[in-house]
């Protein structure tokens, strides 16, 4: 079931407007040295006006982490345990020494996310729906492993109906429908798998099938 939802996943990435950097087979060098085992999601920095996009974002975090074999804390948890020691903002959280989140939790890395956009633009007859999100995997001494950037975009199409008088009225009412509720999910999921398993994607972690197949191909590659 999880396959399946994976490749659904790919074929809507295939659908959307997406941007990353090229491959860069040297940038993984500091993961590979590294090899974290765990993860620690901190809760996103938020610089759009929407304030779901923080929640939304961290809730989909951990799925497409556990998949390539990390383990993830909690978020939840991490949540209410960075609260309980004073973090109530993602930004002081973003702020705070990255030795100290490590230490607080055990943890081998810790992935931040900051929210860049997350709008729905109406335009009348047209509405498009933007997600733009900064990436980025510190070891727990707070050296940089892994940076990623990933923009998704959707604008529902409309058929023609043969009609000029129809199609401007079904236009104008899938854009009013994408602007009372954006397609934020399932473009966050987009972004998530685009930047996680694209050409500049996380290695597999311990807990993948492929992770000793992948170090083994390295070691025979130097």
């Amino acid at each position: 079931m999880k396959t399946l939802k994976l490749c659904l996943v790919f074929v809507m990435v295939a659908l959307a407007t997406g941007c990353a950097t090229t491959g860069n087979p040297n940038r993984l060098d500091a993961f590979h040295n590294a090899a974290p085992k765990s993860i620690l999601v901190v809760p996103p920095v938020n610089m759009s006006t929407d304030v779901q996009g923080t929640t939304s974002l961290l809730a989909t975090l951990p799925f497409y982490l556990a998949e390539k074999g990390y383990y993830v804390f909690p978020v939840n948890t991490v949540k209410t345990l960075l609260e309980y020691e004073g973090y109530y903002e993602p930004a002081e959280a973003h702020a705070a020494p990255p030795e100290q989140l490590a230490n607080l939790f055990k943890a081998d890395s810790i992935l931040y996310v900051t929210i860049h956009e997350w709008t729905s633009k109406y335009m009348l007859l047209t509405t498009t729906t933007e997600v733009d999100f900064e990436y980025r995997i510190v070891n727990a001494d707070g050296a940089e492993l892994w940076a990623a950037r990933q923009r998704m975009t959707y604008t529902p199409d409309n058929n023609s109906t043969g009609n000029p008088l129809a199609d401007l009225i079904v236009m104008a009412v899938t854009a009013a429908a994408e602007r009372a509720a954006p397609n934020y999910l399932p473009l966050t999921r987009q972004a998530n798998a685009a930047v996680f398993y694209g050409v500049n994607g996380l290695p597999p972690g311990p807990y993948s099938p492929t992770h000793e197949q992948y170090y083994k191909g390295l070691n025979a590659a130097q």
